[in-house]
């Protein structure tokens, strides 16, 4: 199947979690991380999350003139299965295109920047990634990246669709039987083998940086 290059991001804590543990996005990555990630950000033709994320967080998902000089703003994606975006919410305003991937017919008026797309469920009641994959491909998207939650990135993760999967880990607990993980969805275990290509201390963190061993 033709399919954009993936890029995961992600920033999680000393003890693997992701968020806060009522799911709400706390400030993980130090500031040269966060750098990091918007001149990442800025080389991908889209950026990605899934619709728990925009409902929690209520992100942007653009690129900061404060990190990134004459930024390009990616075009925005959204995992939203039963078209649950808002639309008054920050990523459907008119900064940048908006994707909202959705398997549900969706009557909302998000204006002429948005554009509803409709893709086959998969299993789980999720987006059919490989579906939407191919999606992508026709609409031009070469580079992809993917930044969450934790169900969008196990699901790409778990479907081997990912080139390069980077992990910042900070320095601190946030503990919580039931704080969000990057592989803490499903209740079975599942083991994905990875191989490590670098690993180096960034401000007061460490960023890895891992690829799939398929």
């Amino acid at each position: 199947m033709k399919r954009p290059y993936i890029i995961i991001n992600c920033a999680m804590s000393a003890d693997g979690k992701i968020a806060s543990s009522s799911g709400k996005q706390m400030r993980i990555s130090s500031e040269e991380d966060i750098k990091r990630m918007y001149n990442l950000r800025n080389e991908c033709d889209a950026v990605l999350v899934g619709i728990n994320t925009v409902l929690n967080d209520n992100p942007k998902l653009t690129v900061k003139e404060k990190y990134v000089k004459r930024p390009k703003q990616p075009i925005r994606i959204v995992l939203d299965t039963y078209c649950k975006t808002p639309v008054n919410f920050l990523v459907v305003n008119n900064i940048s295109k908006t994707f909202i991937i959705t398997s549900e017919e969706c009557n909302k008026n998000f204006g002429e920047n948005v554009e509803i797309i409709r893709c086959k469920k998969d299993e789980y009641d999720f987006v059919d990634l490989e579906d939407f994959l191919e999606i992508c491909s026709k609409k031009g998207i070469k580079k992809l990246m993917v930044e969450g939650g934790g169900k969008v990135i196990w699901n790409f993760l778990n479907s081997g669709f990912v080139d390069d999967f980077f992990i910042y880990i900070g320095p601190m607990i946030i503990g919580g039987k039931n704080t969000p993980t990057i592989s803490g969805f499903f209740d079975k275990s599942i083991i994905i083998d990875l191989e490590l290509i670098k690993a180096e201390t960034l401000g007061p963190g460490i960023l890895l940086h891992f690829r799939l061993i398929k």
